[in-house]
């Protein structure tokens, strides 16, 4: 039986290129996402591949939706084998004393609140059926300020701790949790940063990046959250993995290393 990847927030950007990745892999991809003509869309791009794949609605910051998704997932399928945190939201721009309190709340609910329900609702069936992993994606702001970005900035430090204290606790069982830094992607959130007014106001570095070409091909953050998927990072369970690593070296690092905290969120003193 092929093994069986559920992505949330696949209807575009990293999702969508993770859908597909995972499809050309031999996976079954379960998508899911909150716009109905998107999720037809990358459904029917899945399904030339294969009609086993298959794209689902779903709002991750309602838990009783993860819920719900997770046992019908369970009851179609009879497994999850990997389960990728992505759906992620960047709507308070600005000074943080002045942007609106609910999109600020929203970015929190959709990027740290969305994989709290989905650690409820997944691990337990993981750790039932003793296999699984899980990959939550973290991102700007993870390990250093985003400053006018701070909403998103907060929810993806937290990410950071959340999958190392969710590995902490899951030591003794094989479940394997990662963060996954994705890079910068070409994407409808990294456009909207770099062509709308209060992007262009305040975050005007994103499209210097993009001039520079620090942003990364689509294939690679799907590649990097194959690498976690297939075993080859599991010295690196509960840290914080970026695109711009070296797999070798990451490996070379987890052989060797006497450091127990690399990779880690720390206070340096």
């Amino acid at each position: 039986m092929d093994q069986v990847v559920v992505i949330t927030g696949a209807t575009r950007g990293i999702g969508r290129n993770m859908a597909i990745f995972f499809a050309e892999k031999g996976f079954t991809v379960i998508g899911t996402g909150r716009d109905l003509h998107k999720l037809k869309e990358v459904d029917s791009a899945l399904r030339t591949n294969s009609s086993k794949h298959k794209m689902v609605p779903l709002d991750v910051t309602n838990p009783s939706e993860v819920r719900e998704v997770v046992d019908t997932i369970m009851n179609q399928y009879g497994r999850i084998d990997v389960w990728i945190n992505n759906a992620g939201s960047c709507k308070a721009i600005g000074p943080t004393w002045e942007v609106d309190e609910k999109d600020w709340i929203s970015d929190l609910s959709t990027n740290l609140f969305g994989p709290f329900y989905s650690v409820q609702a997944v691990i337990p069936k993981m750790i039932n059926q003793g296999f699984g992993c899980m990959i939550n994606i973290a991102g700007g702001g993870t390990t250093g300020p985003f400053k006018y970005g701070c909403g998103y900035g907060t929810s993806k430090t937290g990410i950071a701790r959340l999958t190392e204290n969710v590995a902490e606790e899951l030591l003794n069982t094989p479940i394997k949790v990662f963060a996954l830094d994705p890079g910068l992607n070409d994407t409808d959130m990294t456009r909207s940063q770099r062509n709308s007014e209060i992007g262009q106001r305040y975050l005007p570095d994103i499209e210097r990046l993009f001039e520079q070409n620090i942003d990364v091909p689509p294939h690679q953050a799907p590649q990097w959250a194959f690498h976690m998927a297939s075993g080859l990072l599991d010295g690196y369970v509960g840290r914080v993995v970026s695109v711009y690593d070296n797999l070798e070296e990451l490996q070379q690092n987890a052989k060797n290393s006497t450091e127990l905290d690399f990779h880690k969120l720390r206070l340096q003193k």
